[in-house]
């Protein structure tokens, strides 16, 4: 078994793929699927925020803007999961929804194992990468032991995507206008 941060979380990116396969070919399962999808993207997310990803930013600060944006990714998935457990599962606007989440996260995936991985697995050492597999584990057991609770983007956080993606406008709007504008903007980007 996998015992460093590294081969955990590429061990969590294979399991939310084999869970987005389930809820693609097994539509009668999706209610269960969906929650544990829910509760594991969660889980994984804040044990990367809180104990992984502060590392890195500590060891290479010219990574924090690649940390920042990471975490961003991960709040707009919650967003869409939120989204996907308010939507009938046998709904047209449930596979919509679960297409466009799974294309956010297989972005964040190739992003998170072709850019951050690589400089984690230099900036920390073996041993300390084993420890903070220990933490990373520790943290994703005790948001589990906890109702699942998806979290949204700040309302900087989304001026600063809407900026980043050249929203016109963004500094006058409300937090939903916001969060609307991104996604219309990065449906338009492809």
């Amino acid at each position: 078994m996998a015992t460093d941060v590294i081969s955990l979380i590429k061990e969590d990116h294979r399991d939310v793929e084999s869970l987005f396969e389930r809820l693609q070919k097994m539509p009668e399962n999706r209610p269960a699927l969906l929650a544990e999808l829910a509760a594991k993207f969660i889980a994984h997310s804040e044990g990367e925020e809180d104990e992984v990803y502060p590392v890195l930013a500590k060891r290479r600060p010219e990574e924090k803007e690649e940390v920042h944006h990471g975490a961003e990714e991960h709040h707009e998935a919650e967003e869409m999961i939120s989204r996907l457990l308010e939507t009938a599962p046998e709904s047209p606007e449930f596979d919509t929804l679960l297409h466009e989440l799974i294309d956010a996260v297989t972005h964040h995936v190739e992003e998170e194992e072709n850019d951050i991985l690589p400089v984690l697995e230099k900036a920390v050492p073996f041993e300390e990468r084993v420890q903070l597999g220990k933490a990373f584990s520790k943290r994703k057991a005790e948001v589990l032991a906890a109702p699942i609770k998806p979290r949204s983007r700040t309302k900087d956080e989304l001026l600063h995507q809407a900026r980043e993606l050249g929203v016109e406008g963004a500094s006058g709007m409300s937090k939903d206008e916001l969060v609307a504008a991104v996604r219309r903007k990065k449906q338009e980007q492809g």
